[in-house]
């Protein structure tokens, strides 16, 4: 699956490869400036953080490699500076992935980053307050009770934080990002294994190399235990039967495929009647005010069809033909087919609204002969007509082109059946049971 979108450019890799370098080229700048600056305080908030973290009262912090004091100083001066960098890699992130999302994309990503962030902050003050010491004091008071005196590696203690605080920040990013996936619509079960393989398959990658100087078996546990909690966490969610799906709007179609069926009731900026508020259409309908001028409503329309695994969508007002080919091309890459229902040149047919509203959309979607069946379409004709509540008086059954109708007038109290391309003697037979006066048109 391919998609083009209309907000960004068909550019070669090699363009994407060059923004994205210098974009986070300025990123690891912007760090690098932020951690020389902490260097001038980092020895007195090291100071700080082995206080707190001191599970005895007495000296008992020792330095028994003075080299790894000094790597360890860098480093937390590279982690703060890193997160002091944090808001211009969310400004650049997006701005570098904005032009090829759709909007719940968008969404997902600001909260991801916003609340990955905010995430991060929590967990490294809880975990350096409040855990770490206690793990300390627990691990003190035994070592008192067996009688040792024992003296503490400070640069390993800080080490051991630092490590806690890395594996929880991954555990709470990869949670946070199925948690706002499943809110925003983008997680659910027919997109769970998608979900799964980048963020399990993420957070395993950066676990097992961001821990290298720990026991196998002790990375595997870790591992494994972040990956449960992420399932448990987005379980709710990787169960879920997508939103908006309408079991009337499942179609079987001559193959045995199962088919999902839109019905796009687009307005056409005011040239077409909505069918929305007057439908009693078993169907899922999404009202729009005008696809070929709005590329915000075509990208939402784009995004509904991903999401909901729409098959065929059909427009309203028009056959489709006026969108753009960019859209429909999109439309494609997701396996679905865009036609049209053609009710605003119907509606042209009459000077006087239809008396039973609603009947001109219902058989206009019943004449369709894909995905449903064509050899039950006069059967479709005759159940949406037993379902009006008052039968109209005629019905004008038109196989003419649509070019060919010109000065075609219809009354209020007559129904208008497009056979076009159809086998009409079937319809003829079938709508005759009724109390209708047929007028075919050829």
């Amino acid at each position: 699956m391919s998609l083009l979108l209309e907000t960004d450019k068909d550019n070669t890799i090699n363009s994407h490869i060059n923004e994205f370098t210098n974009r986070m080229t300025l990123v690891l700048v912007s760090t690098l400036i932020f951690t020389a600056i902490w260097m001038n305080w980092i020895d007195s908030i090291l100071s700080q953080l082995l206080q707190i973290m001191q599970p005895c009262t007495s000296d008992c912090l020792n330095l028994y490699d003075p080299a790894r004091w000094s790597a360890v100083r860098w480093l937390s001066a590279t982690v703060l500076g890193l997160l002091s960098s944090i808001p211009i890699l969310i400004y650049q992130s997006y701005s570098f992935a904005k032009p090829g999302l759709l909007p719940s994309e968008k969404k997902w990503f600001l909260y991801w980053v916003i609340g990955g962030t905010i995430g991060i902050l929590s967990v490294m003050s809880i975990t350096i307050l409040w855990i770490v010491p206690r793990v300390f004091s627990f691990g003190h008071a035994s070592n008192i009770g067996m009688g040792f005196t024992p003296m503490y590696d400070a640069p390993l203690m800080l080490q051991f934080a630092i490590s806690l605080v890395w594996a929880q920040m991954l555990i709470v990013i990869a949670g946070l990002a199925m948690i706002i996936a499943g809110l925003t619509g983008n997680l659910n079960q027919k997109t769970a294994d998608w979900w799964r393989l980048r963020v399990h398959g993420l957070l395993v990658i950066l676990l097992a190399l961001s821990l290298p100087q720990v026991g196998g078996m002790i990375v595997f546990s870790i591992i494994l235990i972040s990956i449960l909690s992420v399932e448990v966490i987005s379980l709710r969610w990787t169960s879920m039967i997508p939103k908006g799906i309408n079991s009337g709007s499942h179609v079987y179609d001559f193959e045995g495929a199962k088919r999902n069926i839109l019905i796009v009731d687009c307005r056409c900026d005011g040239g077409c009647e909505s069918i929305s508020s007057e439908s009693t259409l078993d169907l899922n309908i999404s009202t729009y005010n005008g696809l070929c001028n709005s590329r915000k409503e075509r990208l939402e329309l784009l995004d509904k069809v991903r999401l909901e695994r729409v098959t065929d969508v059909f427009i309203s007002g028009c056959n489709g033909e006026p969108l753009p080919h960019l859209f429909k091309s999109n439309c494609h890459s997701l396996s679905c087919d865009v036609r049209g229902l053609e009710l605003m040149q119907i509606q042209s047919y009459r000077t006087i609204p239809q008396n039973q509203l609603g009947l001109d959309t219902a058989l206009a979607i019943a004449s369709q002969n894909d995905p449903w069946l064509v050899e039950d379409l006069p059967f479709r004709l005759v159940e949406v007509l037993k379902k009006t509540s008052r039968l109209p008086t005629s019905i004008v059954l038109d196989s003419r082109a649509k070019d060919r109708r010109w000065g075609l007038q219809l009354d209020s109290d007559t129904a208008f059946i497009n056979t076009y391309g159809c086998e009409i003697d079937g319809i003829v037979k079938q709508l005759s049971t009724l109390d209708l006066d047929l007028k075919v048109m050829n």
